[in-house]
């Protein structure tokens, strides 16, 4: 196809240039034409009417010599008339030179046959004037019949040259015709190789291009935009082995390269199905570690809970053998005193109040209610502790409900206070936030894992401030801990599943990860703000305006 397409072009090519080299050949006949008129013809015309000028100024002068008064006018007008004669015979031996008219060989001779006859008066005249002797103005022409002939001969030079300039006049304007012919000729021939050009580009555009190229190209592009190629064998109905055939075959093979693929894709998707099938059993899994690592949270808070229950228990038990004793010598008493009441001797008497000092009765009534006041407060503290776990874990009620932020921190607290009260200083800046809708057990799970964190970032003493705040759309409750701060190239990561700081052993790294997944699930979000050496603060914002999915979450799975 490539020579094919060079042969067309060269042909076009060619015609063009023999076109440009025809019209460069008329433009330059034209120009010589021209340049020849303007040097020949125009010369010619102003020789012509140089001619007719002289004329008319040498059949003037004639009759002024034939009618001058005096010597001196006569003398004076024969002068001018050789003069004009001379310039008459130049410019008709220029004219004689160009042409080889015959015109010019009358005007020669009727100029010589002037000059003969002007000779001849002036001599007639001189004559005249020298023999009359008398005043100029008295004087009359003599020799008329040489005067008339004169003046003819200077009328027939003037006819002469006049029929010379309109002579010259016509072969300048066959000239032009002449000249405008070529020309048009000229244009014929530039314009029948134009046609040609058009006609020949017509023709490679309509034949070559048209039907050789662009609809072999458009069956190869519609037989590439197929999607339906079937199972079979597919062809492109193109031929040839130009270009064209060579990307019919291309896309041929594209069209069995693109079936395989299609193959290839249903394999794919039932390797997928296969593959979320796994991925399935993998998120299974995954549930049970999140489960594992909640279970194993509560258990090392449970060593902190049952401390924290061994000590009221341990006074309440004491103060209940105490409040025994007292209730015996009380009873010891009051069955002394039932047996003697009726009957008692001043002896009987003053063993009572020998008794009644002894147990210092008066002591054991006023110190009663405070020992009962105690063990209440003691069984208080109990009841608080459980009621703190229950509402951690809300083992009653999952779902959704209205809860308080601030409230929420506090149980949780008091949970995992155990791991900070003997080195860390809690502080509390609770704004009175509303109520928000959510699962308390899952937040609460956030917060405990922000304050075992801060906890664990805290080397040695040091402070976790608990903070609270709102706007008209949010909700947000702060963990500052004054610990050794995150590193910046850490802060990307540590909501990653895993991913941990610690030592081995010390946790899997899912606490981060479980919070983010339940304060997303929320519809909230979990700010972080770090810098190393100065600590850390977390900021837990909820909306105020419940959009909490209620899917169940792995870590809050039974």
């Amino acid at each position: 196809m490539r020579n094919q397409f060079i042969l067309a072009v060269a042909a076009l090519a060619l015609l063009i240039l023999a076109g440009g080299v025809t019209a460069v050949y008329a433009l330059h006949v034209n120009t010589s034409a021209t340049q020849v008129l303007v040097d020949k013809r125009l010369g010619q015309m102003k020789d012509a009417q140089e001619l007719v000028r002289r004329t008319l100024l040498i059949e003037r002068e004639a009759y002024q010599l034939s009618t001058a008064g005096s010597g001196q006018e006569m003398r004076a007008s024969y002068a001018d008339i050789l003069e004009h004669l001379t310039s008459f015979d130049q410019t008709v031996e220029r004219l004689a030179a160009a042409d080889d008219d015959l015109g010019v060989l009358d005007l020669h001779q009727s100029g010589q046959l002037f000059r003969n006859t002007v000779n001849i008066v002036g001599q007639l005249r001189e004559s005249e004037f020298s023999a009359a002797g008398t005043s100029p103005t008295q004087s009359a022409p003599s020799q008329p019949q040489f005067h008339a002939e004169l003046r003819g001969q200077a009328g027939q030079m003037v006819q002469a040259t006049q029929a010379q300039s309109e002579r010259v006049t016509q072969a300048y304007r066959e000239a032009m015709l002449a000249l405008a012919e070529t020309s048009q000729k000229n244009q014929r021939w530039v314009t029948v190789l134009l046609s040609a050009s058009l006609l020949l580009a017509w023709l490679v555009a309509q034949r070559f291009l048209g039907k050789h190229v662009l609809a072999r190209l458009e069956l190869v592009s519609a037989s590439l935009r197929k999607t339906d190629i079937g199972e079979g064998e597919f062809v492109v109905p193109v031929q040839g082995r130009d270009e064209i055939g060579a990307m019919a075959r291309a896309v041929e093979q594209f069209q069995e390269d693109r079936r395989q693929l299609a193959l290839a894709n249903a394999a794919l998707l039932v390797e997928r199905a296969r593959q979320e099938e796994l991925i399935g059993k993998l998120a299974q899994a995954h549930s049970q570690l999140l489960q594992s690592e909640k279970l194993a949270s509560i258990g090392q808070l449970a060593a902190g809970v049952a401390h924290e229950i061994n000590n009221p228990v341990a006074f309440v038990n004491s103060n209940l053998g105490t409040l025994r004793g007292y209730v015996e010598d009380l009873f010891k008493t009051l069955a002394a005193y039932e047996q003697s009441e009726k009957e008692l001797s001043p002896a009987t008497q003053k063993a009572m109040d020998d008794l009644k000092q002894q147990i210092d009765l008066a002591y054991l009534r006023e110190d009663m209610g405070s020992l009962l006041s105690e063990s209440m407060d003691g069984l208080q503290r109990v009841k608080r502790i459980v009621q703190d776990l229950r509402d951690f874990s809300h083992v009653d009620d999952s779902g959704k409900q209205m809860a308080s932020l601030e409230t929420g921190l506090d149980s949780t607290l008091n949970v995992v206070w155990s791991a900070l009260k003997d080195r860390v200083e809690v502080r509390k800046e609770y704004a009175g936030i509303p109520e928000i809708e959510c699962i308390p057990s899952q937040i609460n799970q956030v917060f405990m894992n922000l304050l075992i964190n801060a906890g664990q970032a805290i080397d040695g003493p040091g402070s976790v401030t608990l903070r609270t705040g709102s706007d008209s759309v949010h909700v947000w409750a702060e963990v500052c801990d004054s610990g050794s701060g995150i590193a910046p190239e850490n802060l990307d990561r540590i909501f990653d599943p895993f991913f941990t700081t610690k030592p081995v052993g010390t946790g899997p790294g899912l606490g981060l990860s479980i919070a983010y997944g339940i304060v997303s699930r929320h519809g909230g979000r979990i700010e972080v703000h770090s810098e190393p050496g100065t600590g850390a603060t977390f900021r837990v914002v909820l909306p105020r305006q419940s959009v909490l999915s209620l899917a169940p979450i792995p870590s809050e799975t039974a």
